[in-house]
């Protein structure tokens, strides 16, 4: 599996969201430090249904997700954030915003106007204490490291973490069609067919890329018949 495809870190921190709640609707999930909006937060959040706030001081990361799908609003003070953010909490719509000014001041700025977050993701941080749950997660050589209560939540489904590889973007969506097909069957299983449906919205791929998802053995031999 290609450890540079942005998807690999999405369907982990996808993971690890819905085996703690099966529906992030309107939650706020938050998450701070430099290159944050680049680790595929936003997109997992909004798969699962929810509102993000990233508190990211890089520019340049920001806007190459932004110009991706990854995000979608920038903003630069907390104000704008939350004047974004609210009503698409309230209507349990997915929306995620990353706000580009300095962490300190605007963690600062939310202790002290009480704002407080259903779930803080950490990743490699410091966690804030602002959020209702912290997750926090580690990262080896480059990848997001699933937990055990991940690991252990797929297990049980006998899901392993798939990689389908396709040369082009005709390719991908013919991939698609024939998982979204194999799945329909499975009526409980709205957690795949919510990836396999939102994940190109925000993560466009690249001309020669692929499509991770989560296969049973069976499936995998299926696919590649």
């Amino acid at each position: 599996m290609p450890p540079t495809d942005p998807q690999i870190q999405t369907l982990r921190l996808y993971a690890e969201l819905i085996t703690r709640r099966e529906t992030l609707a309107g939650r706020l999930t938050f998450a701070h430090g430099a290159q944050s909006s680049a680790t595929g937060l936003p997109a997992a959040v909004s798969i699962a249904g929810g509102t993000t706030l990233l508190l990211d001081p890089d520019n340049a990361t920001v806007k190459s997700v932004f110009r991706t799908g990854g995000l979608d609003f920038v903003v630069n003070t907390l104000d704008e954030a939350i004047r974004v953010l609210k009503n698409e909490v309230r209507k349990h719509t997915p929306l995620s915003v990353a706000l580009t000014s300095d962490p300190s001041v605007i963690l600062a700025e939310m202790r002290e106007r009480g704002i407080q977050p259903d779930f803080e993701v950490s990743i490699g941080e410091i966690p804030t204490n602002l959020a209702l749950t912290t997750l926090s997660l580690e990262i080896h050589n480059g990848l997001i490291q699933p937990t055990e209560h991940a690991l252990a939540w797929l297990a049980a489904r006998d899901w392993t973490e798939t990689w389908l590889p396709t040369e082009t973007t005709a390719d991908l969506r013919t991939l698609d069609e024939r998982l979204a097909a194999s799945l329909v069957s499975h009526v409980a299983d709205t957690h795949r067919r919510q990836w396999l449906s939102r994940i190109s919205h925000y993560q466009r791929p690249a001309a020669k890329s692929g499509r991770a998802i989560w296969l049973t053995p069976s499936e995998q031999s299926a696919i590649a018949s």
